[in-house]
């Protein structure tokens, strides 16, 4: 192969161990919090003889600082077991994680049991405006460095030549490693405040970060019903609302989100998630999935929930929409998607919050995530490209095929609905290209038998969850009357269209899920980049989140694509297989597991693996791996992959 050789940058300056995947100096309450840059970009803004007056902090990205320094209160309402506390803890992790928002959840209940007061006190109340306020205000990034400079005519002057070094007077702010509250006292104690270009009380300084969110919400809303920030009347809403409008210094804006929810199937959902979980993890992964529906619910439960509930609403009082509460800013989040109105809100980041709210819902999602097969180049240690599958890869494809009607096709013994979707590189589509796609009639959800049993355990029929053996896929024989039909039909004697259908695993193709693009280095194996390009391997070595390949891509650049595809992934009700590749399914795991961003790019995801994630509005999620098979070169017998490899082939540095 013949490429044009690459100079070799000099390596950028050594940083200290503890230096976090980003550059920063927050202590975020989110596990995604954001900071200014990535920590590959730190050695390009030292001042040097030829830019002795650098950027100090380089323009933000979106995944970095997306919500472009915004302070936002979202006060969640409505009545109880509606899944709010679920509906706080789904939009912090997901501000957190794409958006690049430093999150905080505020218990209602738990805070006031800090505050001591009595219920509806203006003591509780202003215990909590103070909680928002230190978090609001808190220095948490050094995003604000470009204003830590003297101002013009306080003694610093453009130095007169680029490749002389600073004079003694022009004194240049240097970027050093450190809390963004040790940097401003380095500069103040150079300069004195009064000579800083933008002074460090200025509320401009607020409005350069990736923008704060503080969500409260109630897990007892009985408890907190008389608290002023619980939201419930008409008068503790305008409170709230005139309380943070006054403190201008501190520029956060209000939105309320009622959660309204009358379909009895929600309810009872929600129901039988809270008790399961109230019976610890085991039984909440053991229900999980269709069966859950028909668990039966104790009826001192049901009497409770109903009981409670009409209490409640004789007291409590929706968002008017008679004109009284108009300038308000809120969010009516109806049967979850069903319905959302909206009202005053304007900006982008409301619109987020809107359009993610619309989609999510607190029933199960079973989520199933798979490799492609091992490809060409993962035998040669390349990176990229769209090679095909290798013989052991495959084979993978064939064990797959025959495992995913038996385990995603039935959910606990019970027919249900489900999807594929897969990148467009062609190790991907021809992974999933042996899965079955049977047109089922609509009704044959309905029952628990569906159109086959699965195969009982013992038979002839072998489990497809080990490397060995593998289950025959079921033959449906409506695919074979249906095969020349108008899709989502089935005709009948008369060639009358008269029942509804479904395909299963309808195989979706989306370039979204494709391979991280590693730009000048794609098809080189990574001793050939560290041969013409040490530095380039030394720099992803150390910041692999936040480092792009020239010409390429990110982990973060990958944040932005996946971003659409997460909101119709959370809008589904039925499981999902998704055949990716390592670095995009790093960052879905991560997100689906609630683990920090940063955390991404060390998740394994091993070649030859199905791995299954199950969450609610009330359970944590919970995963489960399947080791299909086979070993092949580079792959372990448990599926992980060997002699470091991390992505589709490529070595660790």
């Amino acid at each position: 192969r013949r490429r044009p050789k690459k100079l070799a940058m000099p390596d950028p300056p050594a940083l200290p161990l503890d230096v976090g995947p980003m550059a920063s100096d927050a202590r975020s309450t989110s596990p995604g919090a954001q900071h200014a840059y990535v920590q590959s970009q730190s050695h390009l803004l030292k001042a040097t003889s030829d830019n002795p007056l650098p950027t100090a902090v380089p323009p933000p990205i979106a995944a970095v600082a997306g919500l472009l320094g915004v302070r936002h209160v979202l006060c969640l309402i409505g009545l109880p077991e509606r899944g709010k506390p679920f509906i706080a803890q789904r939009l912090s992790k997901y501000l957190s994680f794409f958006h690049g928002a430093e999150v905080k959840l505020f218990d209602v209940n738990e805070v006031m049991d800090r505050a001591g007061g009595p219920p509806g006190s203006d003591h509780n109340a202003m215990f909590m405006f103070e909680e928002i306020k230190a978090f609001m205000n808190a220095t948490s990034s050094a995003a604000d460095r470009n204003m830590t400079v003297p101002r013009a005519g306080s003694g610093r002057s453009a130095p007169a030549s680029s490749s002389s070094p600073p004079s003694p007077e022009v004194r240049p702010v240097v970027v050093r490693e450190g809390s963004a509250e040790v940097q401003l006292a380095e500069s103040l104690a150079t300069h004195g405040e009064e000579e800083l270009l933008v002074h460090p009380s200025d509320r401009r300084r607020k409005n350069v970060d990736s923008g704060k969110v503080a969500i409260l919400f109630a897990n007892d809303t009985f408890a907190c019903f008389k608290e002023k920030w619980s939201g419930t009347s008409k008068e503790r809403r305008r409170w709230a609302s005139e309380t943070l409008a006054k403190d201008r210094a501190l520029g956060a804006k209000l939105i309320f989100i009622e959660v309204i929810v009358d379909r009895a199937d929600i309810l009872e959902a929600n129901l039988r998630a809270r008790e399961r979980a109230k019976n610890g993890p085991t039984a909440s992964r053991e229900s999980a999935g269709p069966a859950m529906y028909e668990d039966e619910l104790p009826d001192e439960c049901l009497r409770e929930f109903e009981d409670r509930a009409r209490r409640f609403q004789r007291i409590y009082v929706s968002m008017q929409e008679d004109g009284s509460e108009d300038d308000l800013s809120y969010i009516k989040l109806i049967n979850y998607g069903d319905k959302v109105v909206t009202n005053r809100m304007h900006g982008y980041l409301r619109m987020r919050i809107a359009q993610f709210l619309s989609v999510i819902h607190p029933t199960p999602h079973v989520i199933y995530l798979s490799r492609h097969g091992q490809s060409e180049y993962n035998v040669l240690g390349k990176l990229g490209g769209n090679p095909p599958l290798s013989p052991a890869g495959q084979e993978y494809a064939r064990r797959l095929a025959q495992w995913v009607p038996r385990h995603i096709f039935y959910q606990h013994g019970v027919l249900t609905k489900c999807r594929l979707w897969t990148s467009s590189l062609q190790r991907t589509i021809l992974t999933a290209t042996h899965i079955p796609h049977p047109i089922v009639p609509a009704s044959s959800f309905d029952s628990p038998d569906g159109i086959s049993s699965p195969p009982r355990r013992g038979s002839h029929e072998t489990d497809a969850a080990t490397p060995s053996g593998g289950t025959p896929s079921h033959r449906f024989r409506s695919r074979q009357r249906s095969r020349q039909l108008p899709p989502r039909y089935l005709q009948g004697d008369e060639g009358v269209l008269n029942e509804p259908v479904w395909e299963q695993m309808s195989p979706r193709v989306y370039r979204n899920l494709d391979e991280i693009f590693a730009g000048e280095y794609e098809g080189m194996t990574y001793e050939e980049i560290k041969k013409i390009a040490p530095s380039e391997a030394t720099l992803r070595s150390m910041d692999k989140i936040g480092y792009r390949y020239p010409r390429g891509e990110s982990y973060l650049d990958i944040l932005a694509r996946l971003d659409p595809l997460v909101h119709e992934l959370e809008s589904y009700h039925e499981p999902l297989l998704l055949v990716s590749h390592q670095a995009v399914l790093r960052l879905l795991y991560s997100y689906l597991m609630g683990k920090p961003r940063h955390q991404a790019p060390k998740v394994e995801i091993p070649l030859h693996t199905v791995i299954r994630i199950t969450y609610d509005g009330w359970n944590p999620p919970y995963e489960e791996r399947f080791v299909l098979g086979p070993t092949a070169k580079g792959i372990r017998n448990d599926g992980t992959i060997d002699e470091g490899v991390l992505e589709d082939g490529q070595t660790n540095l």
